[in-house]
């Protein structure tokens, strides 16, 4: 069982969340103590495996590392703390941790929410199924069709349709299956992240590749040829693909 006084982090890019979210549980959940704030994955990492805490409140959408990019490292290193994901993008995330046993709470956080999900981890024993339900996340979420915007609203992609991603600036081009192409307004990185539970993977600054489409390498030329039922792509590799060239 979990003890009743539980430590916390808070991480978060936006810095307005992490105040919201810090002052509701001051004001009205008495049993969490707020022991650090991070506003990256990185950042976290650090509070975390310092100060070992019981619980870490998880932004899911940030840039560079996503909160699912951290929950993979606090595995890696074997950690028990529990989290709950705190997010906006309903459409991306609750369906999933519906599936598993981890907890999630919609922003902006509502206090009842809040409430419940701290009596739900003071009576479980949660901690024990962290890497169990991490694993089933991932395995739900590489399967699940993922929401891209787009300039008149949004689309839904399954991932295993997309052959490789090209950067358009401050858009994205989607190279799918079939021939068809589609433009997204989001950055390669926020594509990226994604993506990121998926056989994805750089070739270079402006490309992102689906592995599962490499059907040869060109090691003299440094490209990559990808290939689907009606044809074949070349793309110029640069950066740390280059390793597959040697």
């Amino acid at each position: 069982m979990l003890q009743k006084q539980l430590r916390a982090i808070i991480v978060d890019d936006e810095r307005v969340s992490i105040n919201i979210l810090d002052n509701l549980i001051s004001k009205h959940v008495p049993e969490v103590s707020v022991i650090g704030k991070a506003g990256s994955a990185d950042e976290a990492l650090k509070i975390i495996l310092l100060n070992k805490p019981d619980i870490v409140f998880l932004d899911i959408d940030m840039p560079d590392k996503s909160g699912f990019d951290l929950a993979k490292e606090m595995r890696l290193h074997k950690l028990t703390t529990i989290i709950v994901f705190v997010t906006s993008h309903n459409e991306f995330a609750i369906e999933a941790f519906r599936y598993s046993a981890f907890d999630y709470l919609v922003k902006p956080v509502n206090v009842l929410d809040l409430k419940a999900c701290i009596q739900r981890l003071n009576e479980s024993d949660s901690s024990h199924h962290f890497n169990s339900s991490l694993e089933q996340v991932m395995q739900y979420l590489s399967h699940k069709k993922i929401i891209f915007r787009t300039l008149t609203g949004s689309i839904h992609i399954n991932p295993e349709h997309i052959i490789y991603c090209q950067a358009e600036g401050n858009y994205t081009e989607l190279v799918l299956i079939d021939d068809e192409q589609q433009m997204v307004s989001m950055r390669l990185g926020e594509v990226e992240n994604r993506l990121s539970y998926n056989n994805f993977r750089r070739i270079s600054r402006s490309v992102l590749i689906n592995e599962d489409y490499l059907h040869r390498i060109n090691r003299k030329e440094k490209k990559c040829i990808l290939k689907s039922s009606t044809r074949e792509y070349e793309l110029q590799i640069k950066g740390p693909f280059k390793r597959l060239l040697h």
